[in-house]
């Protein structure tokens, strides 16, 4: 008797499905657009796009979108129009069954503003480059000097200093000179610090961090122009203005 009724449970189930699907497939035909809602999920933080420009953009592009049905609308050709924007890393398209498209935005995170021979730009951490907006100015570290053309180094050195709390407030400025030294220009203070080449970065800090809170007292500080960390197992400090 069980075996029977588990029979008829499935083959109800399996009837149940088809039904369904065709009942959704026509609602959806039957579904006109009503409006299209755009959330840039992390604007409070970053600013370089807005719901209002993207919705804009998305009308302006797809014309025949409001006011006919949802089978109309290619959602995944909408997420691929929505992220060929620069600044966008991420959308996700979808409906409701009131009629309204959601568009939900994700921008790229800058890490680096680099100032170099072809212009300026941000670098988030996975090296994507966002082009410098009118209407915001994304506080990050500042890059300037001899910008190589192998990225890699800057990026693990940036995200070595963005990714810890401390080194984040420390640091306002990369300057590479060109024999591939970097000079990191602090906040705070007339020092600077000389990392030398982008090698054994962790280990530099780390020793620089040391300084920081067993070496020299506050009172010290206006002293010293350079703090030298180029050297392995050494942390150098010169009261001259070159080095």
């Amino acid at each position: 008797m069980n075996k029977w009724t588990n029979i008829l449970k499935w083959g109800l189930l399996l009837a149940y499905f088809p039904v369904m699907l065709s009942f959704v497939s026509v609602s959806r035909r039957s579904t006109v657009c009503s409006d299209v809602k755009v959330v840039v999920k992390d604007s409070l933080s970053i600013r370089f796009v807005d719901s209002e420009e993207i919705r804009t953009s998305i009308i302006k592009k797809y014309p025949e979108m409001l006011g006919f049905g949802l089978d109309h609308i290619n959602f995944n050709e909408v997420e691929d129009y929505v992220t060929k924007h620069k600044a966008v890393k991420s959308c996700e398209v979808y409906e409701t069954l009131k009629g309204v498209v959601h568009v939900e935005v994700k921008q790229h995170v800058p890490m680096l503003r680099l100032f170099a021979s072809d212009g300026s730009y941000y670098l988030d951490k996975e090296g994507t480059r966002i082009p410098v907006s009118k209407r915001y100015a994304a506080r990050t570290l500042v890059v300037n000097g001899t910008i190589p053309h192998d990225l890699n180094d800057l990026l693990n050195v940036g995200r070595i200093i963005t990714e810890d709390d401390f080194w984040n407030a420390q640091f306002e400025q990369i300057y590479i000179r060109r024999n591939n030294d970097y000079i990191l220009v602090p906040r705070v203070g007339d020092h600077k610090i000389l990392l030398g080449p982008p090698v054994r970065v962790a280990e530099k800090l780390r020793n620089l961090k040391a300084l920081y809170e067993q070496g020299l007292s506050p009172t010290e500080w206006n002293d010293y122009k350079w703090i030298n960390l180029k050297y392995e197992n050494q942390v150098l400090c010169s009261r001259n203005r070159n080095w």
